[in-house]
């Protein structure tokens, strides 16, 4: 992560032409706008193709970018909207699942905890690409409720809201003893 000064200032010199300045700021973020799109769309060459346009249209639209604002949240609203353009364009379905389970915790030992991990990555699979989504910025990419509902263009209430009940339904899926145990 880059301090903000420091992102406004390679956004300046981006502005400017400065070839350097763009290659740092893709190489700064790449990494996680990759991570976030191929979280969401669950295939390599998909999330590639994704990642790159953002970045296209990151550079193109930067002229617009008011540097008052979180760069990050600007750069995830982008992927976002390109992430859902994808799944329009391919038909994959946005549903939203209002299943109630209750949450807790019992991790025992590193083992146990290691195949948790497995269970939650498996079960994010498992969920709808909207509770996916709100789960991997909130927890992974660590935005705030605030950035959120900006890069996804929802109600912070709604944000909690259906964190809350994604949070449920992953808990419910982990929970569920796989059919190889």
């Amino acid at each position: 992560m880059t301090p903000r000064g420091e992102t406004t200032q390679l956004i300046k010199k981006a502005l400017e032409h400065d070839e350097e300045a763009c290659t740092r700021i893709l190489n700064l973020y790449k990494g996680r706008i990759f991570s976030y799109v191929y979280r969401m769309v669950r295939n390599y060459h998909d999330a590639e193709d994704i990642t790159f346009d953002t970045f296209i249209k990151c550079f193109n639209a930067l002229p617009s970018f008011d540097t008052s604002r979180p760069f990050t949240t600007w750069l995830f609203t982008i992927a976002h909207n390109l992430t859902m353009d994808h799944f329009r364009k391919h038909k994959i379905e946005l549903e939203y699942c209002d299943e109630l389970h209750q949450s807790g915790d019992d991790l025992a030992g590193e083992y146990e905890k290691k195949r948790k991990i497995e269970r939650i990555d498996h079960a994010l699979t498992q969920l709808p690409p909207i509770d996916r989504e709100l789960i991997i910025l909130f927890h992974k990419e660590e935005h705030t409720y605030q950035e959120i509902s900006e890069i996804l263009s929802i109600p912070i209430t709604t944000i909690k809201t259906r964190l809350h009940r994604a949070r449920k339904r992953l808990h419910g899926i982990v929970q569920k003893k796989p059919e190889n145990e």
